[in-house]
């Protein structure tokens, strides 16, 4: 019954549309086979809109997606209703042989959540769920669209259960479409759909709603705005006023965490469901504050790869450390002057991006890490720790430079105001119009650092400060290290660093293939490595590395721990220490 009233509710919609946009339809009342049902009311095709593309990537994900791996179905009609050839001609291809009297186009296409795929698993934050009690759709993995129209305006109804409720950042309009410009809009606005509770409020001159969908309703729109509310103030300070009129908090709570998504009006956080404890409230916390600042960079200071995205052949922006790197440093910072931070929790939270950018290929820069991330995914988190540093260190520097009067935030808010959505600038020249607006020495700043794989003044920057910063200082005999650093490079465990270079004949850049003659992989490595939990200082165990094509067997033997990347507020720090610490923790 409910397919013959949604079958009912098209054919009357698709009577009365004008052929201004693209129409799309959404059943989400047929939920049992985790397919959503598509229906597309296709305005003036010609031969040059004969292929509907799916999307390969989506901006801000920074990953290969194929959403075409997941079209199960996908027919073309003509207005008596008969069937037009259609061929699948690549991945995310599909070719529609009459577009002309293609009068309507019906799919299929698994949700991503709860379908195996073999390789590039789509991030859950960016991708699709369809449950007996919820929904979500990120735009690029349901929506397509016609070559040649991708900036064709869409129109988009969704038929759900009468007692779940929607949140998008998408408007309704009086005919029960939500209305998007343009395909990109489409992709930029996730919506999330179920027994959701809300809840708004409003910051300065920005409407602010917050939806949220928790499993057993342990978790609602409230008691997170509680959480958040003291976070969107100190970002509005920071950027001397939100440049957005309305932006949309999604929150999903399940049984699995997998982070969250930005876009310009609107995030969507996946979490799971568990008690506001004060740990996951900071979380929850820090990645909102991350997430919020988008507002900033890429909304308001992008390059025009981003405001002409291809999704069919994308090209990555070599400005990556500056949407993800500085808009990290910003949720940090943004904090720590608001007072919802210690000086004491800032540190912990540089040490920790120290520690974890040390596991990290040293020897690929912030911009070929960018150009490149689609294919170095297991290098690019490193975007978010090495990034936020390197902008933390620019922040430094900049006030350095100008005497305590210009910060990195004030240069980003100028940015955001000389370019703004709708303005983008120049891929090629960006780096030139920074060191224009600041001064000759950013241009070595970013040489050596941004372009370059020098190692990061830490030491020095920390010390205009007065915040004295050690490497290593020690080793705690209480703790066990293996000695050595693992990380991931091309799906293999890789010695990033050996910490002494004499211990146990491991180098920096060995692959480990076994521990204790058993092979290791991104699978069992967990299970593999639980024994060292229970091992004391001065106990082995064995491993095999391939070192440049020739396997080695090495014992490791369990260390002390070293004590590294500490930070320490100086007593007696001098005037212009002082005086240059109180410019970096304030909003000037």
């Amino acid at each position: 019954m409910r397919k013959l009233n949604y079958v009912f509710l098209v054919m009357i919609s698709i009577l009365s549309i004008s052929s201004a946009q693209q129409k799309f339809f959404v059943n989400l009342n047929d939920r049992a086979d985790d397919l959503f049902k598509v229906t597309i009311v296709p305005s003036g095709l010609t031969s040059e809109n004969k292929i509907f593309q799916f999307a390969s990537t989506a901006p801000g994900t920074y990953q290969t997606m194929d959403i075409g791996r997941f079209v199960r179905s996908f027919k073309a009609f003509d207005e008596s209703g008969s069937e037009i050839e259609c061929k699948q001609i690549q991945t995310n291809q599909w070719e529609i042989s009459e577009p002309a009297k293609t009068k309507k186009i019906v799919y299929t296409i698994a949700e991503t959540w709860d379908t195996p795929v073999k390789t590039n698993n789509v991030y859950a934050m960016s991708g699709t769920s369809l449950e007996s009690d919820h929904a979500v759709i990120n735009g690029q993995a349901v929506f397509g669209y016609f070559h040649g129209k991708q900036k064709d305006a869409i129109e988009i109804k969704i038929d759900y259960p009468a007692d779940w409720n929607i949140g998008t950042a998408l408007h309704l309009n009086s005919e029960g479409f939500y209305r998007a410009k343009n395909y990109d809009e489409v992709v930029d606005s996730p919506i999330m759909l179920g027994k959701l509770t809300k809840t708004s409020t409003k910051i300065e001159n920005t409407n602010i709603d917050i939806y949220s969908y928790s499993k057993t309703g342990k978790i609602t729109a409230e008691s997170l705005l509680l959480i958040l509310e003291d976070m969107l103030n100190a970002t509005s300070q920071f950027t001397e006023g939100l440049p957005v009129d309305n932006y949309t908090f999604l929150f999903h709570f399940e049984n699995f965490s997998a982070g969250a998504w930005e876009h310009n009006y609107s995030s969507f956080y996946v979490f799971a469901e568990s008690d506001l404890s004060d740990y996951l409230s900071q979380e929850l916390k820090s990645v909102a504050a991350h997430e919020f600042y988008h507002v900033v960079t890429p909304l308001n200071i992008h390059s025009e790869l981003v405001s002409n995205f291809n999704f069919e052949k994308p090209t990555m922006s070599q400005h990556i450390w500056l949407y993800e790197g500085v808009t990290e440093w910003a949720s940090d910072i943004l904090q720590l002057r608001d007072y919802l931070i210690t000086l004491d929790e800032y540190g912990k939270q540089i040490k920790g991006k120290l520690s974890a950018n040390d596991n990290f290929d040293q020897s690929i820069s912030l911009t070929e890490l960018s150009l490149h991330s689609t294919e170095k995914q297991d290098q690019y988190p490193n975007i978010y720790q090495k990034g936020a540093l390197v902008a933390g260190l620019l922040d430094i520097r900049l006030l350095q430079l100008s005497n305590g009067k210009k910060g990195l935030r004030e240069v980003i808010n100028q940015l955001y105001k000389d370019y703004g959505a709708n303005k983008a600038f120049s891929e090629k020249d960006f780096f030139d119009e920074l060191v224009k607006l600041t001064y000759p020495e950013i241009g070595d700043f970013i040489n050596r650092y941004i372009k370059g794989t020098e190692k990061l003044p830490v030491a020095e920057y920390y010390g205009w400060l007065g915040i004295d910063y050690k490497e290593y200082v020690g080793v705690d005999s209480s703790k066990i290290s293996i000695g050595f650093g693992i990380g991931v490079k091309d799906g293999k465990f890789i010695i990033t660093r050996v910490d002494n270079p004499t211990v146990d004949g491991t180098a920096a850049g060995d692959f480990v293939l076994k521990v204790n003659g058993e092979e290791i992989t991104m699978q069992n490595a967990q299970a593999k490595f639980a024994f060292m939990a229970k091992m004391k200082v001065g106990e082995s165990f064995d491993i095999t590395v391939d070192r440049k094509g020739e396997q080695k067997d090495i014992k490791v033997t369990m260390q002390p721990r070293p004590i590294k990347h500490e930070f320490k507020v100086l007593d007696n720090a001098s005037e212009a220490q002082l005086a240059l610490r109180s410019a970096w923790m304030q909003n000037l």
